[in-house]
C-alpha cells in the first residue's frame, strides 16, 4: 500500500527524537500539523503496521533509534513544544477526532469482550457483523461464542455475504456500541462506590468485594483514557478508598503475562536487578519467563546474580518488590501507553 505524503512525514519523525522533530514540523501549517500529528497517533494500529515497519526498522538501523515510543505520546510532545500545553491540547482533540472517523472501532478494540457482547444485545444480525468484521480475529472468535444461536448464524451469514458497509453507518455503530460500554463502566463504577462498607472479620465478603473491583477495573481500563478519567473521578468523587484501589488493580501481578512486549520492556528498563530478583522469587513460571525475556542479555546476568546473593528473603520483602516493579507499569497505564495481549489480533 502506498503512502501518502502525511504517513511518510510521521514514519520519518519516529526516527527522531522530539525536538528535532518539532523543528522540522515549526513551519508546517496548522491543518498539515493536525494531519501529521494523526498519522503519528495512527501508526500503531494493525493495517499500518506492515508498510511502515520496514521504514522504521531501516531508519532505526541508520541513526540508532531504537527506544520504543507510543505514537500518541511522541506527537504529544512535538505539538507541547511547537504550540504550548494549551494550543497544543486543542490540537490532540482533533487529533482524536480524526482518528474515530478514520477508525472508529479503534477505542473498542481494548473493550472487555463480554462488555461488546451486552452492549449488542437486540442489535440485527447485520449490525453485529459489521463488529464482528472490525474487531481482531480472536476477540471476533470469542464474541460469536457468546452471542445467541439465531444471531450468530444470521451474523455469519450476513459477513460471508460481502455486502459493503458506509463509512457513516460504521460511525453509528461504533458510537452506539462504545457508547453503551462506557453506560455499562459507568454503572459499575458507581455500584462499586455505593456499595456497603466491608467488616474487617467478613473474609468472605472482603474477597467478593476485592473481585468486583477487579471487575470494574479490568472494564475502565479497556476504554480510552479520556473515558476512564472521567469515570474514575466520578469514582473518586463517591468513594476515594475504592477509586484508588480500582487504579490499582487495573494492573496487578498475574497481569504480566498479558503485558504487550513493548510497554513490558518499556517499565523493566529502569528496574533495580536486586528488586526484580525478588520479586521473580517463588513466582509464576509465565511471569517469569516473560520478564526474562524482555530483559536485556546484560540485565538477566545482573539478575541471576542478584538471585544468587538472595538468602531466605520474607515475604513482605518479594511483595514490596512485586510494587515496585508494577507502579511503573500502571504509572504507564494511567497515561494510556500499556497495551494488554488480550486485546491484539
Amino acid at each position: 500500500m502506498a503512502l501518502s505524503g502525511a504517513q511518510k512525514a510521521a514514519v520519518l519523525l519516529t526516527t527522531l527524537d522530539p525536538p528535532t522533530a518539532a523543528e522540522l514540523l515549526r513551519s508546517a501549517s496548522p491543518d498539515m500539523l493536525t494531519e501529521v500529528a494523526a498519522e503519528l497517533a495512527y501508526l500503531g494500529q494493525s493495517d499500518q503496521a506492515a508498510p511502515t515497519e520496514p521504514i522504521r526498522e531501516f531508519f532505526g538501523l541508520l541513526y540508532g533509534k531504537s527506544k520504543s515510543v507510543g505514537k500518541e505520546k511522541f506527537a504529544g510532545e512535538i505539538l507541547k513544544i511547537i504550540l504550548g500545553e494549551q494550543k497544543s491540547a486543542e490540537v490532540l482533540v482533533q487529533v482524536g477526532e480524526r482518528l474515530k472517523v478514520r477508525d472508529p472501532f479503534r477505542d473498542m478494540r481494548s473493550a472487555e469482550v463480554a462488555g461488546i457482547a451486552k452492549a449488542l444485545a437486540g442489535e440485527s444480525p447485520q449490525v453485529v457483523s459489521v463488529v464482528l468484521s472490525e474487531l481482531p480475529a480472536k476477540k471476533s472468535t470469542e464474541l460469536l461464542g457468546l452471542l445467541e444461536e439465531d444471531i450468530r448464524a444470521q451474523a455469519v451469514q450476513s459477513m460471508a455475504g460481502g455486502q459493503g458497509v458506509s463509512q457513516k453507518a460504521k460511525l453509528r455503530i461504533a458510537g452506539i456500541v462504545q457508547s453503551r460500554l462506557a453506560e455499562a463502566a459507568q454503572a459499575a463504577a458507581k455500584a462499586a462506590a455505593q456499595a456497603e462498607p466491608v467488616a474487617a472479620d467478613a473474609g468472605a465478603d472482603d474477597e467478593h468485594r476485592q473481585q468486583q473491583l477487579r471487575k470494574v477495573a479490568v472494564l475502565l481500563r479497556g476504554l480510552e483514557v479520556e473515558a476512564r478519567d472521567g469515570l474514575t473521578k466520578s469514582l473518586t468523587e463517591r468513594n476515594s478508598e475504592d477509586a484508588g484501589e480500582v487504579q490499582k488493580l487495573m494492573v496487578i501481578w498475574e497481569d504480566i503475562p498479558l503485558v504487550a512486549e513493548r510497554p513490558l520492556q518499556e517499565a523493566l528498563r529502569s528496574a533495580d536487578s536486586r528488586k526484580l530478583a525478588l520479586a521473580l522469587v517463588d513466582a509464576d513460571t509465565q511471569i517469569a519467563s516473560k520478564i526474562k525475556n524482555n530483559i536485556s542479555e546484560r540485565a538477566k546476568a545482573m539478575l541471576d546474580e542478584e538471585a544468587e546473593l538472595l538468602s531466605s528473603p520474607k515475604t513482605d520483602e518479594i511483595e514490596q518488590a512485586r510494587e515496585d516493579i508494577l507502579e511503573a507499569m500502571r504509572e504507564m497505564n494511567t497515561k494510556g501507553e500499556l497495551q494488554f495481549e488480550e486485546n491484539q489480533n
